[in-house]
């Protein structure tokens, strides 16, 4: 395996594969990488809320002059 490439490898892979079973290996991996983009959104959402938290818990009800003051 050395040098070549895991795009080569997986091209070389597919190119062994049935003519009438490459829709089954496009599902697959259409759908995981549906599935990777939306873990990533789901981890971007999941940080956005978290800090959205603290910063509630940090805000504590002051009003904006007391913080734009720190500015």
């Amino acid at each position: 395996m050395g040098n070549i490439s895991i795009e080569k490898l997986i091209q070389d892979e597919i190119e062994g594969i049935p003519e009438d079973k490459l829709h089954e290996v496009y599902d697959l991996l259409h759908y995981f990488r549906i599935g990777i983009e939306k873990e990533n959104i789901e981890d971007v959402k999941g940080l956005r809320l978290a800090s959205e938290k603290k910063f509630d818990e940090v805000w504590k009800g002051e009003k904006d002059e007391i913080w734009e003051s720190y500015l």
